[in-house]
């Protein structure tokens, strides 16, 4: 029988922090060093995008457009391969997503290598850098969304950082020990997301201009993958099915 519901993928907390370190650090590079947009951070190309529009950047609104579209597009494969394992009763494999995740950075890697230079982002040689890199980020968005009972986002941390907040107050005001501790861990997974976050991007920023370092996250994406499936094979990760709305 089909199933109706959308799968909701918890994996270790290594994973999650990881991933997110990745999604800072290609972040930081593409937007220091090839052109002002994010591929995994869509808050912030929403906010670009209505400032570009406002002041009427056609061509930068176009550009932070590309992105937003692309990784809704990236989260949507991932999302319809998940719902297609789950209608054929078969096993979530988030490693494949993070693997082909992982092709797709290789290609962002090598365009800006052989056809970019450092801050090109006037030209349309930025544009299947915004829309393969974003792509990518949308998809690794649907690999993974709880640690444990913790939701979680890998490409972005606007709320993690409202949960964080939001844990840490219901820790400190809760009576007892048993009522803090789930809040306790909440928290703990929530701060070590948010900085993964904050360290890929800031090794990004200190690596320096060179696509070869876009590298990084493509090993780290590469091992998440292959320690995922190496996981999977021991036991699947939890999927959570949320009622259909």
């Amino acid at each position: 029988m089909p199933h109706a519901t959308q799968p909701r993928l918890s994996g270790p907390l290594g994973a999650a922090v990881a991933l997110t370190a990745a999604a800072g650090f290609s972040d930081a590079h593409i937007f220091l060093h090839v052109t002002d947009v994010f591929v995994a951070n869509m808050s912030g190309n929403l906010v670009l995008a209505g400032m570009a529009l406002g002041e009427g950047s056609w061509r930068a609104g176009a550009r932070h457009g590309t992105a937003l579209v692309s990784f809704a597009l990236g989260a949507a494969v991932a999302n319809w391969f998940h719902a297609r394992n789950r209608r054929r009763d078969r096993p979530m494999r988030p490693d494949l997503v993070l693997a082909f995740e992982a092709g797709l950075m290789v290609l962002v890697v090598v365009w800006i290598a052989v056809l970019g230079g450092e801050h090109a982002g006037e030209t349309g040689f930025v544009y299947p850098v915004i829309g393969v890199g974003a792509f990518a980020m949308g998809m690794q968005n649907a690999a993974l969304l709880r640690v444990g009972a913790v939701a979680v986002a890998t490409t972005y941390a606007s709320g993690s950082v409202a949960r964080l907040g939001a844990e840490s107050a219901l820790m400190v005001s809760a009576p007892g020990v048993d009522e803090r501790s789930p809040h306790a861990r909440a928290a703990r997974v929530l701060a070590a997301v948010v900085l993964a976050y904050l360290g890929g991007a800031a090794l990004a920023a200190w690596a320096g201009s060179a696509a070869g370092w876009l590298l990084i996250p493509v090993v780290v994406l590469a091992a998440t993958a292959l320690a995922t499936h190496r996981r999977l094979a021991e036991e699947p990760w939890d999927v959570d099915i949320r009622p259909p709305a």
